[in-house]
């Protein structure tokens, strides 16, 4: 005859505690790197846009048959808005004569705080002749 030993043949309470808290964990911790991952592709796409508002702002200036030495802001969308700047450059070639009509445009976007301040985002800047468009 053979005798029986007795075997714990279910989980006791405290493997369940313990497999739940695991699992609890591991939860917790994939929903807040989902939420990390997230949010920072909605910062990568923000950017881009405001990247592209950007150029388009420094195109639309340089391009303009008029061009002058000027300071203003354009306002965007979302409470971006660019400040432009237009200054003549005085440059000369390797003769020394100068180089006439010439001017850098600078255009910096800028997101507004609280209050009056505000945050510089990004900025771009070209030369420009302006006999060219």
């Amino acid at each position: 005859m053979q005798s029986k030993i007795n075997t714990p043949r279910g989980f006791t309470l405290l493997e369940l505690l313990m497999a739940m808290a695991l699992f609890a964990i591991a939860a917790v911790s994939l929903a807040q790197a989902l939420n990390t991952i997230s949010l920072t592709v909605i910062e990568s796409i923000e950017g881009a846009e405001i990247e592209e508002q950007l150029r388009g702002v420094l195109m639309e200036v340089s391009r303009d048959p008029n061009i002058q030495e000027d300071t203003r802001t354009i306002s965007g969308e979302e409470g971006i808005s660019f400040q432009v700047e237009i200054e003549r450059l005085s440059l000369s070639n390797e003769e020394a004569i100068p180089l006439e009509d010439l001017f850098e445009v600078r255009v910096t976007a800028l997101r507004k705080l609280p209050g009056k301040k505000s945050e510089e985002i990004a900025s771009a800047d070209t030369w420009v002749f302006e006999g060219m468009f």
